[in-house]
């Protein structure tokens, strides 16, 4: 066995090298750079479309820092859809952030191509941080079972609104868990995310056109980049909570849909007089209102719902307790239709008829405790800015069901209120309905010394997906901020007929069925085919009548033989005149019941089943089984009409 023999090193030469080596680090040290720490910075790449997008875009991802205080936070994951110009113009880009509609949800094509936003410019489309489609999401499901409760009368208000409270606070700690918090989804970080975006895709600046609650995101992109936002639009802009919440706002905005429904309209500005000089743009100003009649029908149907609560059928019933129609109400402000119907509406829920409500309900609970999440954490944000709060009632103390909850939400998530911004220093456009306009504490001015304001009428909560002249109004801006006239088009196009009470017959049925699953066609089914069989039989009859007067033979047994179908017949196309009529100039009438006019139609079907006695008094014995089927089509034909047309169920 060989042994290897190493060199040995004399005693005290290793402390010598030491000293040596400590010397060199000491006097190169300066010379060494620096080894930065890392952290986590934005950066895009391609992805899967999570959305249906026009021919040549691009889809991709954000990567961002979910917290920005943070050196090494994790990534949150913002996808993006990229529509390229159809014309290569070199205008500015524009970035579309949505309200609380994910980017899976938005029609790209109709956005972009349809409402020629990507004529003459690029539009970026992308989810916001914390959206449905964004990673991570701010999801609440928790919250929807308890403000569903909430709704009710089981419990005190405080009672309720402290349950919704600990479902907010489960989702945060299920948020904490996972590395993050609400206050990480701020409107200054979602700013943030703006810029960061911008300059990965390579965009010197971009015009931000935000819906909604993205309203306080928009205003503080342009503080954040500064070199990077050329302009700013805001669609149905939205600062406090998802809708409109205190009963003050709630009454300004009922009457100016009354108003419009009486032709005693109000005076906001509308397109036709925006029109303005380079130095002089137009705002619109809050017009002065009576609200003495919103106050007496919300305080009339919110008294007949505390005596009675409502309980909603479909697969998730849920009952309304007096408190809880405003919370209602402020989300059926935000729908055209719904809101033409809610002068009607209220009064038909004061009187006993409570059906209209359920769809309502339904839509309010998914909206406000599921997918308004974001948006109320967004409204926490700005709750202290100017034209955040809506305007209150001095008369009424106490605080709504909605503002409680809202309040409840930014408590439980710790979420600060963001520095209101600087006034804007660049062109401004704010698109709006005069329901919002009516309910702001002060005027879109305060948010820029240029702001130009277009109201339009009827147009909803988000103008620009209902009405085609706001949709002309935001390309007018534009194409020339500086130089921007009023659109040439019809300022209330998108304004659906306020209906009057004696237009409509409620009917709970109707409105329960009509807006479920199956939607209005399945309950029209039986009708439809008693239409065509009484069409049917009618044009046979007429033929055989005419063929024995022109044999001269007697017609007067024939005649008693037309009564049925021929009736049956008038039945069938009045109704659905009258139908058909109302879904197209005024579908409000819908959503309470059926046309005053067609239980009156019911007439001519009692006369055309009356008719069937003669048809069985001449009937032969082979055509009987044929006649059974045919009264049996009658009989159930009026019977859908006593639970549909006259309410008796």
């Amino acid at each position: 066995m060989h042994r290897i023999d190493r060199p040995r090193t004399p005693r005290g030469v290793p402390w010598k090298v030491a000293a040596v080596l400590v010397a060199a680090v000491v006097v190169l040290l300066p010379a060494i750079p620096a080894v930065a720490v890392p952290t986590a910075r934005a950066e895009v790449r391609a992805a899967e479309c999570v959305v249906e997008v026009p021919g040549g875009s691009r889809c991709g991802e954000l990567s961002v820092p979910i917290s920005r205080e943070v050196p090494d936070s994790a990534q949150a994951m913002l996808p993006y859809v990229l529509v390229p110009a159809t014309l290569d113009t070199g205008r500015v880009p524009l970035v579309y952030l949505a309200g609380d509609t994910p980017l899976s949800e938005l029609d790209v094509a109709a956005l972009t191509v349809e409402r020629g936003l990507a004529a003459d410019r690029d539009v970026v489309l992308v989810e916001r941080r914390g959206g449905a489609d964004a990673a991570p999401t701010l999801a609440c499901d928790p919250a929807a079972e308890a403000f569903r409760s909430a709704l009710g009368t089981e419990g005190s208000r405080e009672e309720r609104v402290t349950a919704v409270a600990a479902a907010f606070t489960s989702c945060a700690e299920g948020w904490q868990e996972d590395g993050f918090s609400a206050g990480d989804f701020g409107v200054q970080a979602a700013a943030a995310d703006l810029r960061d975006l911008r300059q990965e895709l390579g965009y010197a600046r971009w015009t931000v056109l935000a819906v909604g609650s993205s309203a306080g995101v928009a205003l503080t992109a342009a503080g954040v980049d500064p070199e990077g936002v050329e302009g700013v639009v805001l669609d149905g802009p939205d600062l406090g909570a998802p809708g409109i919440v205190s009963s003050g706002g709630l009454e300004a905005a009922l009457s100016v849909i009354r108003a419009r429904g009486d032709d005693r309209a109000p005076t906001p500005s509308s397109p036709d007089e925006t029109e303005t000089s380079d130095a002089a743009p137009a705002t619109a100003s809050a017009p002065i209102l009576d609200t003495s009649w919103s106050a007496a029908r919300l305080t009339a149907a919110s008294e007949a719902l505390t005596a009675s609560p409502h309980r909603t059928t479909g697969a998730r019933p849920t009952t309304i307790g007096g408190d809880a129609l405003l919370t209602l109400v402020s989300h059926a402000l935000s729908d055209p239709t719904t809101q033409a119907a809610l002068p009607v509406l209220l009064e038909t829920v004061a009187d006993g008829h409570r059906a209209a409500l359920d769809p309502l309900a339904a839509a309010a609970v998914d909206d406000l405790s599921q997918g308004g999440v974001l948006g109320r954490v967004l409204g926490c944000s700005t709750a202290a800015w100017p034209g955040a709060a809506e305007r209150t009632d001095p008369g009424t103390p106490t605080t709504t069901l909605l503002e409680d909850v809202a309040a409840a939400a930014c408590t439980t998530f710790g979420v600060a209120t963001s520095p209101a911004p600087s006034p804007l220093d660049r062109p401004l456009l704010v698109v709006s309905a005069p329901e919002q306009d009516a309910a702001w504490a002060s005027p879109p001015s305060t948010w820029s010394a240029s702001a130009i304001a277009a109201v339009f009428p009827g147009s909803g909560a988000i103008p620009t997906a209902d009405s085609s002249c706001a949709s002309v109004a935001v390309r007018s801006w534009l194409s020339e901020p500086s130089s921007y006239r009023a659109a040439l088009c019809a300022g209330d196009d998108a304004a659906i007929p306020v209906i009057d009470a004696a237009a409509v017959s409620p009917s709970a049925r109707w409105v329960t069925d009509t807006t479920g699953g199956g939607g209005p066609w399945l309950v029209l089914a039986l009708p439809m085919l008693f239409a065509l069989v009484a069409i049917g039989w009618s044009i046979a009859w007429a033929y055989r009548l005419i063929a024995q007067a022109l044999r001269r033979e007697p017609v007067q047994d024939g005649l008693r033989l037309g009564i049925a179908p021929v009736f049956g017949a008038s039945w069938a196309v009045g109704a659905a005149a009258l139908l058909l009529r109302d879904g197209l100039t005024n579908p409000a009438v819908g959503l309470i019941g059926v046309p005053a006019a067609l239980p009156w139609l019911s007439i001519a079907l009692l006369v055309s089943c009356l008719g069937l006695v003669p048809v069985w008094e001449g009937a032969h014995r082979g055509s009987r089984v044929r006649i059974a089927a045919i009264s049996a089509l009658w009989a159930a034909t009026a019977l859908w009409t006593a639970v549909y047309v006259l309410a008796w169920w």
